[in-house]
């Protein structure tokens, strides 16, 4: 369990810290967080859960054909019945975000944009092929036409960058471990700066516009926007902050990266005591 514990434990604190790096950097370091924290949690889960059902002849019957399978006889009935739980939840939450992702796509494949003829104001990037931008009358209706250009230029820098992705794996990671769910919201905050930035670019440097026409849309929102970039995601106060601040230096988001490292390399080492466990797998695979 202790692998599980430690992965947790940094991911659950990592949450906790704002990460000062550049927009791009922050999601490729939230995520890996994020994808390592969930998959050891869910792996030693799965495991635990295993073990506790191979306490019946019959179960181990069946598995036992795959020596691939590291099955610990030893766990208990408590332990086991709270691994049980705990797999079916994520499996169910799991299910829910993935539900939740089809919904956002519905009814958009082969569309660039779709305009819902709704007040409520909602903006966000469908993903697909070729990625379609939802927007509502309510929100075009409350913007100029260079606020609207800003709007459709955040929207494709999600489709552009693929951030549906990284917020895909943070809502699952979130699914399998719930505390995870402050470092995921720097995840997305960080998403929506990027996209921030993609706009400032389109708009020719313009930050001020960008800011405004943020500000502006701060009631957006979406049903989906744990999956999918949205236009009003985020910490709105902070994003416009963002903006008329001047932008972070390499220097900074350098140092930000080797503290990052350096909590890798000490998960890692904390970890490294179950090194003897995975000798004794390989062995196990290889037949010794």
């Amino acid at each position: 369990m202790l692998p599980g514990l430690v992965a947790v434990a940094v991911g659950v604190s990592a949450g906790l810290y704002r990460w000062p790096m550049r927009p791009m950097a922050t999601i490729r370091v939230l995520s890996i967080i994020a994808a390592i924290t969930a998959s050891t949690a869910f792996v030693v889960i799965a495991l635990a859960t295993a073990g506790f059902f191979a306490r019946s002849a019959m179960v181990l019957a069946l598995i036992k054909w795959c020596p691939l399978i590291p099955l610990h006889h030893e766990v208990g009935v408590f332990e086991g019945l709270i691994a049980t739980a705990l797999l079916g939840a994520a499996l169910m939450r799991i299910r829910g975000v993935v539900q939740q992702r089809r919904w956002a796509v519905a009814g958009t494949e082969g569309h660039r944009i779709q305009v819902l003829d709704t007040d409520q104001p909602i903006a966000y990037a469908a993903p697909g092929n070729p990625g379609c931008v939802v927007v509502s009358n309510g929100l075009l209706g409350a913007l100029d036409v260079r606020g609207r250009q800003v709007l459709f230029a955040h929207e494709r820098a999600h489709l552009h960058q693929n951030h549906h992705r990284y917020l895909l794996l943070g809502a699952i990671a979130v699914a399998v471990v719930p505390p995870l769910r402050p470092l995921v919201e720097q995840l997305r905050l960080a998403t929506e700066r990027a996209a921030d930035e993609a706009a400032v670019e389109a708009m020719e440097g313009d930050r001020e516009l960008v800011a405004v026409s943020i500000a502006r849309a701060a009631l957006a929102t979406t049903d989906y926007a744990g999956t999918v970039g949205a236009f009003g995601g985020g910490s709105i106060p902070f994003r416009v902050n963002a903006l008329l601040d001047e932008p972070l230096s390499a220097r900074v988001t350098g140092t930000a990266m080797a503290i990052t490292v350096a909590v890798a390399a000490a998960t890692v080492a904390a970890s490294s005591v179950q090194l003897h466990h995975f000798v004794d797998l390989a062995g196990h695979i290889c037949g010794r």
